[in-house]
């Protein structure tokens, strides 16, 4: 981390290959529910709905090409908590098709995910404000690549921590945030 000007700027700690996000700690509790509300939308065979976000249980899970074991490795990722856009599920609702945020596919096993909690930030940079607002003051600037901790989401902004630094970012900033 780098402190410059009064502001924190967080670095993205990417290793080629392995989609490795820096960032947040575990946060507080969410003032406003985190869980989007889904009406009319397509449903997998998990009865959950197709897209949504979901995020990585462990430090390390495999990605593979097809939805089974019998597959090669796509993919490693190294990163508890990142998250991942499910946009499919096999019909035996074992293996979940994901997303990640530079647009690679892949399948990975249900066993491996859980309810997202976090958003990384998707634009060059972003500036996480005091309050939901354009003007609000600035906290902090957070590079591209950082992963947040999702507190709570109104409409088109997030509340986040990241680091020791909780504020507020535009929806749109972040990818993972609730759809």
């Amino acid at each position: 981390m780098n402190l410059r000007m009064g502001m924190l700027v967080f670095l993205p700690m990417a290793m080629a290959g392995l989609g490795l996000m820096a960032g947040g700690s575990a946060g507080g509790a969410a003032s406003v529910s985190t869980l989007p509300t889904y009406s009319n939308v397509e449903r997998g065979p998990s009865g959950l709905p197709v897209p949504r976000f979901v995020a990585l249980k462990k430090d390390e899970v495999l990605a593979r090409f097809g939805p089974s074991f019998d597959y090669p490795v796509a993919y490693e990722f190294r990163r508890q908590g990142l998250p991942l856009k499910v946009i499919a599920e096999d019909r035996d609702n074992i293996w979940r098709r994901v997303e990640d945020r530079d647009g690679r596919r892949m399948w990975i096993h249900r066993s491996m995910l859980t309810m997202n909690a976090h958003a990384v930030v998707h634009a060059d940079s972003a500036i996480l404000r005091a309050a939901p607002t354009d003007d609000a003051p600035g906290r902090a600037k957070l590079a591209g690549g950082v992963m947040t901790r999702i507190e709570a989401c109104d409409g088109d902004w997030c509340r986040v921590k990241a680091g020791d630094f909780r504020g507020w970012l535009p929806h749109d900033s972040l990818w993972g945030a609730p759809i």
